[in-house]
C-alpha cells in the first residue's frame, strides 16, 4: 500500500471518528411499544416459535385454530391447497402435532417434521425455517410420514421470506412449496374480522395479535423500526458517512466470519471449504449477533446441525482497545431425546472447563449453572464459554480450541470421553 493510499485511509477514518462523535450527541429515541413475543417470548428461536404457532393451530385441547386456517388460505392462493377442499374443512376437527417423528432406515434414526396439521380427510406437513437452511432436511422421509397419515397430503416450508434457493430439487418436484410469513399474515388479517374479532373477547385474541405482529417484525425487521424527525434529519445530512460506516461494519462482520473459519479449520486440520456457514450473521436482538460454523464431518457422523458459534455484541469490558465482547458456544444435535452421548459430553465439558481464567485453557465458564443446557426436547446440548482473553484474538483462539475439543470428544470414534 503506497503512502497516498495510506494517507487517504487515515483521513477517512478520522472523518468517521468525527461523525461518531456527532452521532453520540443525538438524544436517545423514545422506546418503541414492545411486543410480548419479541421481547419476552420465543424471539427467532425456531423451536419455541413453532410451539407458539402450534398453539394457534389447534395444537392443544381448547386452543384456537386461527393460524391453521390462515396457512391453508395462503396455500390456496399459491396453488398449494385445493380451494374446494378448503370449503369442506370441519375446523373443529383440525389438530396440530409438533415434532412428528418417522424412522429412517437409511440413517437408522428418527427424523422429525416441525408441524403436522390434520383434519378428517387431509394432512398438512410444515417444515418451519426461521433463518436456518432447508438444504439438508430429509423431505423424502417427511413424505413417507405424511403419506401414511392421509390420502390427501399437502406440504410447505414456512419461513420469513419466499426464498427457495436452498430447497432441494427433489423436494420441489414432490410438491414442497415455500410459504412466507407475509403470505400467511395477509390471510390472517383478511380472516381476522370474521374468525377472531367477532368472538367474545378472550386473552387469545390479544396473544394472537401479538403473534402476528411478531411474525411481521421477523419478516420485515427494518420496517419494524421508525426514526424521530431529528434522527431522520441527521441521517439525511450524514448519509454518506452512515453508508461508509455500514460498509465497514459489513466488511468487519465478514472478516469475523472468515477469521473464525480459518481458526476452526486450522484446529480441525481441514480446509475451510469443509466448513459451512449461514449467508449472513444472525441477529439475536439487543445488539447481539452470531456466526454459526458447521463442520461437514460432524453432520455426517451424527446430528446434521451440530456447530460451533461465535457470538459478539457491544461491550466496554474488552481487555484490548476494543468495544466488542465475545462468547463461544457449541450446539450438539442427536436424533434421540436425552441421548447418553450428550450427557457424557456435557460432563466432560464441565470437568475440563475451569470456572475462573486458567493459563492452560483458552476458555472458562460462569459456574452458576448457565454453562450447559438442553434444547429442543432434549435432542440438543448447548456448551457455553467465555474467552480467557476477552478480546477478538482471544475469542478466535477459544473458538478454534472449542471446536477441536468437541471434534475429539464427540465426533472422533476412537477417542473416549474422560470420566
Amino acid at each position: 500500500m503506497n503512502h497516498d493510499v495510506m494517507s487517504s485511509e487515515t483521513t477517512d477514518l478520522a472523518a468517521l471518528e468525527r461523525f461518531f462523535e456527532k452521532l453520540a450527541l443525538l438524544p436517545p429515541p423514545a422506546p418503541p411499544t414492545p411486543n410480548l413475543f419479541s421481547e419476552a417470548g420465543p424471539g427467532t428461536n425456531e423451536n419455541r416459535l413453532s410451539n407458539l404457532m402450534a398453539f394457534f393451530m389447534g395444537g392443544y385441547p381448547g386452543s384456537p385454530r386461527w393460524l391453521a386456517k390462515a396457512v391453508l388460505h395462503a396455500l390456496v392462493r399459491q396453488g398449494g391447497f385445493d380451494h374446494e377442499h378448503l370449503q369442506r374443512i370441519d375446523w373443529e376437527s383440525v389438530t396440530t402435532e409438533r415434532e412428528a417423528g418417522s424412522w429412517n432406515i437409511e440413517s437408522e434414526s428418527t427424523k422429525r417434521l416441525d408441524l403436522v396439521v390434520s383434519g378428517h380427510d387431509f394432512v398438512l406437513g410444515i417444515e418451519h425455517k426461521v433463518w436456518s437452511s432447508a438444504k439438508y432436511n430429509p423431505f423424502n422421509v417427511y413424505d413417507d410420514l405424511l403419506n401414511r397419515r392421509a390420502a390427501q397430503v399437502y406440504k410447505c416450508i414456512l419461513r420469513p421470506d419466499d426464498s427457495e434457493e436452498d430447497v432441494p430439487g427433489y423436494a420441489k418436484k414432490a410438491g414442497w412449496v415455500v410459504l412466507s410469513y407475509s403470505a400467511i399474515l395477509k390471510s390472517a388479517y383478511e380472516l381476522y374480522g370474521q374468525d377472531v374479532a367477532a368472538l367474545n373477547q378472550t386473552k387469545w385474541q390479544i396473544f394472537y395479535q401479538e403473534l402476528l405482529q411478531h411474525l411481521d417484525a421477523i419478516a420485515h425487521p427494518k420496517e419494524a423500526k421508525t426514526m424521530t424527525e431529528e434522527e431522520l434529519d441527521f441521517s439525511l445530512k450524514h448519509f454518506n458517512d452512515l453508508y461508509e460506516a455500514s460498509q465497514r461494519l459489513d466488511k468487519f462482520e465478514q472478516e469475523l466470519m472468515a477469521e473464525g473459519k480459518s481458526h476452526i479449520a486450522a484446529a480441525l486440520q481441514i480446509d475451510t471449504s469443509e466448513l459451512g456457514t449461514n449467508k449472513r450473521s444472525e441477529d439475536w436482538g439487543e445488539q447481539t449477533r452470531v456466526w454459526r460454523f458447521f463442520p461437514h464431518t460432524w453432520g455426517e457422523n451424527n446430528g446434521k446441525g451440530s456447530q460451533v458459534c461465535l457470538i459478539y455484541y457491544p461491550s466496554a469490558e474488552s481487555e484490548g482497545d476494543e468495544s466488542i465482547g465475545f462468547e463461544v458456544r457449541a450446539y450438539l444435535e442427536s436424533q434421540e431425546r436425552h441421548d447418553p452421548w450428550l450427557k457424557e459430553i456435557e460432563q466432560a465439558f464441565l470437568k475440563i472447563t475451569p470456572i475462573t481464567k486458567q493459563r492452560d485453557c483458552t476458555w472458562y465458564r460462569d459456574g452458576y449453572g448457565n454453562d450447559t443446557w438442553p434444547e429442543i426436547a432434549g435432542r440438543w446440548l448447548v456448551l457455553s464459554a467465555w474467552p480467557r482473553e476477552y478480546t477478538k484474538a482471544g475469542a478466535m483462539t477459544a473458538l478454534g480450541d472449542l471446536a477441536k475439543w468437541v471434534d475429539e470428544h464427540a465426533f472422533q470414534t476412537e477417542t473416549h470421553i474422560a470420566g
